[in-house]
């Protein structure tokens, strides 16, 4: 079984389909790890969500998605209590959500979905999460904060807190873009700034495969895919 992560999609629907063609995925035999942030910023937010759910709907044990800031304020705008999102691209992303969930029964019950997803999944090899975690908390007792954690905060931490939380287990996760993945030993970034960077011919998307320690990268601007190692712990 190889261990697969994605995160930061922001609603890049064909580099996702793409990547796991490319990949070779399987859904049936392979984990894949969606970190959060799969809508707002890109084109197609809407067919993004309904992929991942259908994904994790028919495949429950084996896709497990996670939710970032940007769903956390989805959530708010349906459920009535913030209109945050609406000024962090949430309004642009509106009409792809109504193209890809035509029924409001369809589109309800996705975002019902999205707020049930979990902040944190472990296995024995990492823990995953979207923006990092508090390791004064074990992993599956973490405040909903950590969705907005910066990367100044997390790296703050020393590698040794880090890995006493996780008992060993490097953390897996995106939400501040990086040109390259950057991997400490205790944390690894995984975010390669889809529909994020200024400049356009920067904006990738990676699916990471931690099992053969590769990850596919997807230019948004030339949608060629490029392989690269990942990288060993930096001292």
């Amino acid at each position: 079984m190889r261990k697969l992560f994605i995160t930061d999609i922001h609603g890049e629907h064909t580099g996702l389909m793409k990547l796991l063609e490319h990949a070779r995925y399987e859904p049936a035999s392979d984990q894949l790890v969606v970190g959060g942030d799969m809508v707002s910023r890109g084109p197609s937010s809407g067919e993004v969500l309904r992929e991942l759910r259908n994904l994790a709907i028919a495949y429950p044990e084996q896709v497990i998605v996670l939710t970032g800031n940007h769903e956390e304020m989805m959530s708010w705008y349906y459920d009535g209590r913030s209109d945050m999102w609406l000024t962090h691209a949430g309004k642009g992303t509106l009409p792809s959500l109504k193209k890809a969930f035509r029924r409001e029964s369809e589109l309800r019950a996705c975002t019902d979905w999205v707020g049930t997803l979990p902040l944190v999944f472990e296995d024995e090899d990492y823990v995953y999460t979207h923006a990092g975690l508090v390791p004064y908390d074990a992993p599956d007792r973490q405040d909903r904060e950590i969705v907005w954690m910066s990367e100044l905060d997390f790296y703050a931490y020393p590698r040794e807190l880090i890995l006493n939380c996780t008992q060993g287990r490097p953390i897996i996760h995106g939400h501040t873009p990086c040109e390259f993945i950057l991997h400490d030993g205790a944390r690894m970034n995984c975010d390669l700034g889809a529909h994020t960077y200024a400049i356009e011919a920067s904006r990738s998307l990676a699916l990471v495969d931690l099992t053969h320690r590769l990850y596919y990268v997807y230019n948004i601007a030339s949608c060629q895919i490029a392989e690269r190692t990942l990288p060993g712990p930096s001292r």
